[in-house]
């Protein structure tokens, strides 16, 4: 086990192994500049999902410059959701496109197909809260992806990230049990690709 500093330890550790340091803060990410230079790998299996599933809607919430999700899914009725600085700048990029800001956005009044979730949950201080707003959206499936902590820095790892924009980063393990608290798992898939990416199938959970 790693040496345990008391200002690096969460309350919560979200499923993450005792030892691990989780960063205190992080700096702020702005995703307008990129492209398709990460996370390609999710948007092409949310593409596979949309046609197999025959799905017609999809939500991509912190979708960021929204590059590939207009590139990939852009056939379909898609919305972005983003913090007010890059809903803005997505309202001017593709203005024929339904952008909604994260704080003005209830989400029980949120219904799609085909949820995105990627790369989100290591840059938020509190995921619990992201969690929460999820769940109550009415959703078929989610795409729920995060960087995979053991494949980027070894199993040996006790944080925290080298990247200055993540609070924290689970193993393939940590974020199963993690995202199970909260959804029922289909399948979980990692790509190793320009980075080594973990990417969860869930639905709602059934009571």
């Amino acid at each position: 086990m790693g040496p345990v500093n008391a200002w690096l330890q969460p309350r919560s550790l979200f499923c993450i192994k005792k030892g691990y340091h989780h960063s205190a803060r992080v700096l702020d990410f702005d995703d307008t500049p990129n492209k398709n230079e990460w996370q390609k790998e999710v948007y092409l299996l949310a593409k596979d999902l949309m046609a197999e599933r025959n799905y017609q809607t999809v939500i991509d919430l912190g979708c960021g410059s929204a590059f590939k999700l207009i590139h990939y899914l852009g056939k379909y009725k898609t919305m972005g959701i983003e913090v007010e600085k890059t809903c803005s700048w997505l309202k001017e990029q593709y203005p024929d496109r339904d952008w909604q800001r994260f704080d003005k956005t209830d989400p029980s009044n949120l219904e799609t197909d085909l949820l995105i979730c990627s790369d989100v949950i290591e840059h938020i201080e509190k995921p619990d809260g992201l969690l929460d707003y999820i769940k109550v959206i009415d959703f078929k499936c989610m795409v729920i992806s995060t960087p995979e902590r053991e494949g980027i820095a070894g199993e040996k790892d006790f944080g925290p990230p080298e990247n200055p924009f993540h609070f924290r980063e689970w193993d393939a393990s940590e974020f199963k049990n993690y995202i199970s608290q909260y959804f029922d798992i289909e399948e979980q898939r990692i790509f190793s690709t320009n980075t080594v990416t973990q990417v969860i199938i869930c639905k709602k959970r059934t009571l």
